[in-house]
């Protein structure tokens, strides 16, 4: 339904010393459409137009903006990635909206900010079908107005909103067929694909695709969207066997911001294709739907590993639990190239306590949990057997407490399939910085320099409350492997990289200003950890879905060699620049201000 309501006042920042700069045009410009205009726009395409209305408005009080749903429940539920996946406006960390109108309790909520539509976008187009999204993206670029894109909101980096925005919402796009011998374009082949909207979420094409006793490779957590998570390259349980999401991908349909409405494969439109396939999401375009290559379900999934920490206070348990720690992580890819993936987390002081201490033990604790494929519960018994030996004779029989797990074992089924509650992380505030590592930097290096980095990568702002380092097997053979034509744009760093490693440690106001506490947070970033990846690994660079989106390098760290051709590829699709996302390609030419929700090209 679409809603004609007083626009709200602006904040006082939008002063008429705004209209001289080169800005996309927002409500206080004579430029903004007017409200018979936006029903025009909501006539021609079928009455799909939505006016934002933030869910938490019943939290306040007199429902400013008429919510449906109970407060209790909104609170009950806000944790949940899947709660905001079903709001047209609503994202995963409303710290990129400005913390604009969320429930009382919430991370970031205060009193004095009260409810407004703030930092979310002004109008959602709630699309079915592809006109819908041709006709609105081609209207708000001929206005120049910001074009945003939300799939499920599962979003650590705000790209899927954004102040006075017309956000296009793929929800509605949840097809998924299965073709056993689909034509590969412009190769004399076949294989067997599934055609996915891009409204789904993981979990839904895992369990329509395992029905016929196939599997695809995508996020570990179901509620996870398909277009976020392909977009940016994508790793999951099954890419250090496969490759990554944006690896498995063979054709894909394109609306652009004229309202072109494209297929792009290998044949055609293929620097289009290449783009999408990891140069990043919400950038070139709007990706209504998928063809993804399939894969026989795995016989069974093995787990096994191991806990670790110092056994007393002594400064001998401190430093043998450092020693363990690069032990453990100096073995990595040799234990990838015997099939195994997983995670390995280090903590640090009191964080250390999520391995169930009453207190913070010395140096640093880990847990070391280990998944193969096609495997004997013996076999990972050995392997971890002879891991954890090594760290016992680290820790001289005494100075650590090792805690092992014996292996079990589960079908694949039981062990992938999706859980809406299992990803009860939203509503926080998200800021992370994180570095592809490869043998060079995990084994090849001296292991005292290898505990400098792990010692320097796990500090905090916060010394007393530490912070985690994880190490997530998602490289190795798997991506090694891809055959060059498939691999699209993704950083070319994730073919010699074995982990995906990211990490914590900015102490974040959650309730101050947004935007200032987003840049103490990076500023703190740039000046303690950025420099350890920088001299741990300089030739390497970062994950963009789980990365610090400011950083001063994040060019070289998301794009690398590839920016340059990303560019132009980007100038060719959206010559309106009507799509920005923070460390998106050409995003340095603007500059967004969530304070005053104005996007303005920046003055050279």
């Amino acid at each position: 339904m679409f809603f004609a309501r007083t626009i709200y006042p602006l904040l006082s920042l939008l002063t008429a010393s705004f209209a001289s700069l080169d800005c996309k045009v927002s409500p206080a410009d004579s430029a903004w459409p007017s409200s018979d205009d936006w029903a025009a726009l909501n006539h021609s395409i079928g009455g799909v137009l939505l006016e934002t209305a933030p869910v938490a408005s019943s939290c306040y009080p007199g429902n400013p903006f008429n919510s449906p749903e109970n407060c209790t429940d909104i609170q009950a539920q806000w944790p949940y990635s899947a709660y905001h996946a079903a709001w047209p406006e609503s994202i995963d960390f409303p710290i990129y909206t400005n913390n604009s109108c969320i429930p009382k309790g919430a991370t970031g909520w205060s009193k004095s900010r009260g409810c407004s539509i703030g930092g979310l976008p002004r109008y959602i187009v709630n699309a079915t079908r592809l006109e819908h999204i041709s006709e609105a993206m081609k209207w708000a670029s001929q206005r120049n107005i910001r074009i945003v894109v939300k799939g499920t909101g599962h979003d650590l980096n705000g790209r899927s909103t954004g102040a006075f925005a017309l956000s296009i919402w793929t929800h509605n796009f949840k097809h998924i067929e299965r073709r056993r011998a689909w034509s590969l374009p412009g190769r004399n082949e076949t294989d067997d694909v599934v055609i996915c909207g891009s409204g789904n979420n993981w979990g839904s094409v895992y369990t329509a695709v395992h029905r016929q006793n196939r599997t695809v490779v995508g996020g570990e957590d179901g509620t996870v969207g398909l277009g976020g998570l392909i977009q940016n390259g994508g790793h999951g349980f099954l890419s250090s066997h496969y490759g990554l999401a944006s690896d498995q991908v063979y054709q894909v349909t394109v609306v652009t911001t004229d309202g072109r409405v494209l297929v792009a494969n290998s044949a055609q439109n293929d620097d289009l294709f290449w783009a999408i396939r990891g140069g990043g999401g919400g950038q070139y375009g709007v990706v209504t739907e998928f063809v993804l290559k399939t894969y026989p379900v795995p016989e069974n999934v093995v787990m096994g590993g191991f806990s670790f920490y110092a056994a007393n206070s002594s400064t001998n348990g401190g430093t043998a639990s450092w020693n363990a720690l690069s032990e453990v992580v100096s073995s990595i890819p040799d234990l990838m190239d015997g099939g195994l993936n997983g995670n390995v987390t280090a903590y640090t002081k009191t964080s250390a306590m999520a391995l169930g201490l009453t207190e913070a033990p010395p140096g640093v604790a880990a847990i070391v949990g280990f998944v193969g494929l096609n495997m004997t519960t013996g076999h990972m018994d050995a392997i971890v057997d002879k891991l954890a030996a090594r760290v016992a004779s680290i820790g001289h029989g005494s100075y650590l407490n090792i805690s092992q797990q014996q292996a079990s074992t589960q079908n694949y089924w039981s062990f992938v399939k999706p859980n809406p509650l299992s990803s009860n992380s939203a509503g926080a505030v998200s800021l992370m910085t994180s570095r592809l590592l490869g043998r060079r930097e995990l084994s090849d290096i001296p292991q005292d320099d290898l505990k400098v980095y792990l010692q320097q990568a796990l500090i905090s702002e916060n010394p007393d409350s530490g912070t985690m380092l994880l190490f997530g097997l998602q490289g190795g053979r798997g991506p090694a492997k891809v055959p060059k034509y498939m691999r699209g744009s993704v950083l070319p760093a994730w073919r010699t990289a074995y982990t995906h490693t990211f990490t914590l440690g900015a102490s974040i106001n959650a309730t101050g200003d947004p935007s200032e506490s987003l840049k103490a947070g990076a500023d703190w970033y740039e000046v303690a950890k950025e420099p350890v990846w920088r001299n741990w690994a300089p030739n390497t660079g970062s994950y963009m879905n789980e990365g610090n989106p400011f950083s001063s390098t994040w060019k070289d760290d998301f794009y690398g060699k590839n920016y340059e051709k990303l560019l132009a590829i980007k100038r060719k699709y959206d010559p309106s620049e009507s799509l920005f996302v923070w460390s998106g390609v050409g995003s340095d030419l603007w500059n967004y201000d969530l304070k005053s929700g104005l996007l303005c090209r920046v003055k050279r």
